[in-house]
């Protein structure tokens, strides 16, 4: 979602429409993404009811994350003041709240880990193993479920595929806003 930051960097004298279209991409990753997560969730749902209003806003949710994990990552580029990023980074790590309610709540070790693993590579081997870990413990629990609600079958694989491939790229999108402040001189 927002691999269009790196290449080419964004500079201060960029024109805004660089920017906006960092953050459209964003919007519409995550809106995808958010679609992807609720078929994943009628998946593997053993009693799929679901509502128009639930679907809503998660597609919403994935969408607001989508857009302020860009808007981290433009400004991260762009803001020089350090006060400045920190409360937009702040404001990318509550927007993704609202994907850890009910069910999904489950599953916040695993983003925070796994996003804190993946971007603070100056961290210590052994805390970043821990965060790691941390992000694991949900994904063995919910693989474990899968395979007690489905059985080892394709369903049950698939499944956990598409639970790893949501996970992975939620936890990708936030490595600008967990990530460390790179050191200006």
């Amino acid at each position: 979602m927002t691999d269009l930051v790196r290449t080419p960097a964004l500079t201060p004298v960029d024109p805004p429409t660089r920017a906006l279209s960092v953050i459209a991409v964003g919007a519409i990753g995550g809106c995808v993404l958010g679609v992807v997560a609720r078929a994943w969730m009628r998946l593997i749902s053993e009693d799929p009811e679901f509502t128009w209003r639930g679907t809503i806003s998660i597609v919403a949710g994935f969408t607001i994350v989508g857009i302020t994990q860009s808007l981290v990552a433009v400004a991260r580029q762009r803001v020089s003041r350090r006060w400045t990023l920190t409360i937009i980074r702040t404001l990318g790590v509550i927007t993704m709240l609202p994907l850890f309610v009910a069910a999904g709540s489950l599953m916040f070790p695993t983003v925070i880990g796994g996003g804190l693993a993946v971007a603070r590579t100056g961290w210590h081997p052994l805390v970043r193993t821990l965060c790691l870990l941390a992000a694991a413990v949900p994904v063995v629990f919910v693989g474990h479920d899968l395979v007690g609600s489905f059985g080892w079958s394709l369903h049950s694989l698939t499944g956990f595929v598409l639970m790893l491939a949501i996970y992975a790229t939620i936890i990708w999108a936030t490595r600008f806003t967990f990530s460390a402040r790179p050191v200006t001189v």
